[in-house]
């Protein structure tokens, strides 16, 4: 029996404090493994995600010595390709998940039909994304573009054309094999793309060994042949690993079931308009700084580049943070979401928090070198910098929250997310930003607002459903006690 009451307010208050520290170890063991797991899974694909960014990069720098005129085809092209395909790249982001849930449950059956309806989507989209990119072409000088790049994209643009159905068939395929948990083979194919279609550009470009000097239409050319390529090589990846060719040479009870197609398409299509709405919005703020003047699009094409890599790390978090809750969402294991959900988010914070402290520490040192040939938009750039750093942790956290709902089916509500902070809250901001010559900086502070919005309902969206999952969970269990 303690007899001094201090000394037994001391002795409780200390017992408390060690079981509390405990309590608070244990949850950071538990949440550090999550943590470190979800990062070591999306290194191969923000690698992957990387490679795309850079054979962007690496055609833009081999373009350039064809003069301004090629330069600016290419790039208005590439603009153009990127915003109509973007409701068909993004709509194959659903399939990851998927055979994720259904290789957990190691139904290889499904995971099959999931393959084959993706690749179905694929082709649907892919035939209607080039329809789309045809009408263009034959309406090109809507765009309002100069009549000598105009004659030089229309020609990018159609050779670029027939790139389309190889690149989603690959990208069907490498959801594929994400969702196996196989990430490095997508990664190790894409950097081989890289290196393929800058060898053919130089190839074909210029004119060496003894190829015709083709320019621009080279270039679109090298770009084709290198995402087939890529497809060629991770079909014979699939056909050729074991776990693979075990799942595409499962025989199926019965034939490709409507059913099976319809659920990756009513799925796919919410998240393909997801990326669709936030990359037109981004379009649009586009073209409105380009009415501005030339150094503000200057400034906007710079920081955009820079910004957008960034996003590829924190997408690639939120593909992995799918992939990973969609096998334990095939067991309804709501604890394990909200661990791998909670330490996604986390971490995308963590990283575009880095990101942010960079740009706006050291906004000079990053613009310069990559407008160094237009002085008088360095002071836009840098501008546009600092709010790029603002935003950076909102959109990461909104790559991420999309990636989490997508790993538990979430794909409706995330959708109308986007409609309203990009199409209701940061074009009608831009808009007004621009009519009233707030310049390049308010069109962009429009997008930040945009952006955080969207962050804030889609993290809000994730907590609120497992809340009413674990609900749901409560009320089967005291069904199940009572009967």
């Amino acid at each position: 029996m303690c007899k001094n009451s201090f000394f037994c307010v001391s002795k409780i208050h200390l017992a408390s404090n060690i079981s509390a520290m405990k309590k608070i170890t244990a949850l950071f063991r538990l949440y550090r493994y999550e943590f470190f797991a979800t990062i070591k899974f999306s290194i191969p694909i923000i690698i992957a995600q990387l490679g795309v960014i850079l054979m962007g990069v690496i055609d833009l720098v081999m373009i350039r010595n064809l003069g301004v005129v090629a330069t600016a085809a290419a790039g208005a092209t590439n603009d153009i390709f990127f915003l109509v395909c973007m409701l068909s790249i993004g709509s194959m982001n659903i399939i990851a998940p998927l055979i994720s849930q259904y290789f957990q449950k190691n139904d290889f059956a499904e995971s099959k039909k999931t393959l084959l309806s993706g690749l179905i989507l694929a082709l649907v989209l892919g035939l209607i994304t080039m329809g789309i990119i045809e009408l263009i072409l034959l309406n090109f000088d809507l765009l309002k573009q100069t009549p000598l790049v105009s004659v030089e994209a229309i020609k990018f643009l159609r050779i670029l054309n027939f790139s389309v159905l190889p690149i989603l068939f690959f990208l069907a395929c490498k959801q594929f094999t994400d969702g196996l948990s196989l990430t490095k083979v997508a990664m190790s194919i894409t950097w081989i793309g890289l290196l393929v279609n800058a060898f053919l550009n130089w190839l074909l470009i210029y004119g060496k060994l003894g190829f015709p000097a083709m320019g621009l239409e080279g270039a679109a050319w090298a770009t084709v042949l290198a995402r087939t390529i890529m497809l060629i090589l991770i079909v014979g990846f699939i056909f050729t690993n074991k776990t693979t060719r075990q799942i595409v040479l499962t025989s199926l009870a019965s034939y490709l079931e409507a059913k099976a197609i319809w659920k990756v398409f009513r799925l796919g299509l919410p998240v393909g308009f997801t990326y669709f709405m936030e990359v037109a919005a981004f379009s649009v703020a586009g073209l409105l700084i380009g009415s501005i003047d030339h150094y503000s699009q200057a400034a906007h094409r710079v920081v955009i580049t820079l910004v957008s890599v960034t996003y590829m790390i924190t997408s690639g978090v939120g593909i992995a943070s799918a992939i990973r809750i969609g096998r334990v969402y095939a067991e309804k294991n709501i604890p394990k979401i909200r661990k791998i959900g909670t330490t996604s988010l986390l971490a995308a914070v963590l990283i575009m928090g880095t990101f942010c402290v960079l740009f706006l520490s050291i906004p000079e040192i990053l613009i310069k070198p990559l407008i160094e040939n237009d002085p008088q938009a360095v002071p836009i750039a840098v501008s546009l910098l600092v709010i790029g750093g603002f935003f950076q942790i909102s959109d990461g956290v909104q790559a991420v929250g999309l990636g989490v709902l997508r790993g538990m089916e979430d794909v409706n509500i995330p959708t109308l997310i986007a409609l309203i902070a990009y199409w209701i809250i940061a074009l009608p901001l831009a808009f007004l930003s621009h009519q009233q010559g707030w310049g390049a900086w308010g069109i962009w502070i429009a997008l930040l607002l945009g952006l955080s919005t969207s962050a804030c309902l889609l993290t809000y969206r994730f907590f609120s459903l497992l809340k009413s999952q674990e609900n749901k969970q409560l009320v089967k269990k005291s069904n199940f006690t009572s009967e």
